[in-house]
């Protein structure tokens, strides 16, 4: 959150005590017996932000310019913000960084994520996503396809006819190029399920923006890379991906567990119930057209 004047509300840079706009002071007293916050470290002054590392309340005089936007002093005085092995690519190499990244999210999330920055590029949260869907998902895919050419093989060439052969052909280039888009489509719908997500949280008070959500969205699919083994992820994996995104929810937006379970599991739980409903409702009316309701 930008700091803000208490006389004009106008945004003003870290470090100022003074208003570029309105010339007032930054440095206001709290008014006797009021509920405005007060300074962590000067509680005879007001807070005019809270710190974006560790959420304590900063008067003008405390406040800091940190990677993630204004911090307190105290916060600025200790060891710079950490980085992901994910943020260290052109160091380790992508596929390296990629690996230590999500083996740390899977074993060790708390001290993966211990003081390392909560923003990063939305271009780089969504590249990870597309290495999660692919290990994900492409063993599963190319199974399948593997599975259909066996089947279809056992059926004797000379009892089809020249339409069903065309079919057959079709049925294999189509599991393939599925194959191909499954990963883009994966991608593509992280970044709308972000979004939700986001308005959702923000609903619940939380302040940082999109950027850090799809950040924190795009580490909690690191289970998918148990998808190398095949079906593995189709099935196990979006739960645990679900459960390590309330996790990366509260420590990158430092909120709530009810706050960041809230941003985690009601998108998905609604789409679970429309989904439900509206295959229920196909049920019901179908069994009504055949008469046995």
């Amino acid at each position: 959150m930008t700091p803000s004047c208490p006389s004009c509300q106008a945004p003003f840079a870290t470090g100022a005590e003074t208003c570029a706009r309105c010339g007032a002071s930054l440095l206001v007293a709290p008014a006797p017996g009021g509920a405005e916050p007060v300074c962590a470290v000067h509680p005879e002054w007001r807070s005019v932000a809270t710190c974006q590392r560790c959420g304590a309340f900063a008067c003008a005089r405390c406040l800091r310019q940190g990677p993630e936007g204004a911090i307190c002093a105290t916060c600025h005085e200790r060891e710079p913000l950490g980085q992901l092995p994910w943020d260290q690519r052109e160091e380790l190499g992508t596929l390296k960084a990629f690996w230590r990244t999500c083996f740390g999210m899977l074993m060790r999330p708390t001290e993966t994520l211990k003081g390392v920055n909560p923003d990063a590029s939305v271009g780089s949260s969504m590249g990870f996503v597309l290495l999660s869907a692919i290990a994900g998902f492409l063993s599963t895919c190319l199974l399948y396809i593997v599975i259909f050419a066996v089947v279809l093989g056992f059926m004797p060439d000379r009892e089809m006819r020249a339409n069903e052969q065309d079919v057959k052909l079709w049925m294999t280039v189509g599991m393939g190029v599925v194959t191909l888009l499954t990963p883009l489509f994966v991608t593509g719908m992280t970044l709308v399920n972000a979004a939700v997500d986001h308005l959702i949280l923000r609903m619940g008070g939380v302040e940082r923006g999109f950027s850090v959500t799809m950040r924190a969205h795009a580490l909690s699919h690191a289970p998918y890379i148990v998808g190398v083994i095949p079906f593995v992820a189709v099935y196990a994996a979006p739960f645990w991906a679900m459960g390590l995104r309330v996790f990366t929810y509260r420590t990158l937006h430092r909120t709530s567990w009810g706050t960041a379970a809230a941003g985690a599991l009601i998108a998905p739980l609604l789409s679970c119930c429309l989904c439900g409903g509206a295959y229920g409702a196909i049920m019901f009316a179908t069994l009504k057209s055949t008469g046995q309701f």
